[in-house]
């Protein structure tokens, strides 16, 4: 059936249903990626929020709005956290605070999101920026950048975080609004990404582990230096090819979606291809993550892209690597991968 992308957006922070009481809310981010999707689902005393937005002034503003106005007769009663990433969590503890709810999130999430919201030895610029000098990224312009765009950026995104949570996990059932979402976990691109499942409703929320046009980032952190994050992404993509095709996929960036089989099936094509173009690249001589740069992308980038940029980078190569398709050597305190 292909990808059939249903619906235009909706103003900035102005909710449109796109099925009996789901309601789509879309927020502004300060990045190239310039808007998040999250989710109101009505129930009949009360909204459950899927998702939060940052937690800078303009996005304040419009949860102060709907406070005022969407929230006055039926208030918000319960918030899930798809992930950790500040802009879906970013809102998160203001409006546990506000509303007295508890945080719906998976366990691993919740603490690297208090991690990170700390500042803790491990998860700051400087770890970053010495993990990613290790592959290349040092001495140079874009590597001042990067520490200045990414360190303390979580804190000033996630300037208040949740400061209990309700444990969610797979196969966790939530009943919301009459209807049952069950909660399947994805990996990769976060730690324990959740997301819901409506069989009665046809319907996906899948946060960042499915979206309509991009490949989500998939990167190694300095605080898991030898991980294999896309082996386990590329997993969850295959498990996520199971799911009916009929569902209707509200991501968290784009627009919804129906091709769910269709849609998985270019994600692995596309990783497939990038890791053959860094095979071909690698019989020409070793590569650092930084010049391999070159080969998977082809566009100029800030020093946030550049950051996630090396992390996918890495992520490529130590697939390979741990694949026993490529070897990594250390010269000049600088991983290089070369042909296995």
């Amino acid at each position: 059936m292909g990808i059939e992308r249903l619906y235009e957006p909706p103003a900035i922070g102005q909710p449109f249903e796109v099925a009996p009481g789901v309601h789509w809310l879309r927020l502004p981010l300060p990045f190239a990626l310039d808007h998040i999707n999250v989710w109101l689902l009505e129930e009949a005393n009360q909204y459950t929020l899927v998702d939060t937005g940052v937690g800078l002034p303009d996005v304040q503003a419009i949860w102060a709005g709907l406070s005022e106005k969407l929230f006055k007769n039926k208030p918000l009663g319960r918030i899930i956290v798809t992930h950790a990433h500040p802009d879906h969590i970013g809102m998160a503890g203001p409006l546990a605070r506000q509303f007295g709810l508890q945080v719906h999130m998976s366990a691993a999430e919740y603490f690297i999101a208090r991690s990170l919201c700390a500042n803790l030895p491990g998860f700051d610029g400087q770890t970053l920026g010495n993990f990613l000098a290790e592959h290349g990224l040092a001495h140079e312009q874009k590597a001042e950048e990067t520490r200045e765009a990414r360190g303390g950026l979580f804190a000033r995104l996630v300037p208040e975080p949740p400061l209990s949570f309700h444990r969610i996990q797979e196969g966790d059932v939530l009943t919301i609004g009459g209807h049952d979402w069950r909660c399947l976990t994805g990996f990769g691109h976060s730690p324990e990404h959740i997301s819901l499942v409506s069989e009665s409703q046809q319907l996906m929320i899948s946060g960042d582990m499915l979206l309509p046009t991009i490949s989500t980032n998939v990167s190694v952190y300095g605080t898991e230096p030898e991980g294999n994050p896309l082996k386990a992404f590329l997993a969850s993509v295959q498990r996520m090819a199971e799911l009916p095709n009929t569902l209707t996929v509200l991501p968290s960036h784009g627009v919804p979606f129906k091709g769910v089989h269709d849609r998985c099936a270019q994600l692995l094509r596309h990783h497939d291809h990038r890791l053959s173009e860094l095979r071909d690249a690698l019989r020409n001589g070793p590569l650092s993550a930084r010049q391999a740069i070159a080969v998977l992308f082809k566009r100029e980038m800030d020093g946030h892209q550049m950051s996630f940029a090396m992390g996918e980078a890495i992520a490529h190569l130590h697939h390979l690597w741990h694949a026993g398709q490529a070897k990594r050597v250390q010269a000049d305190g600088v991983w290089k991968f070369e042909t296995a």
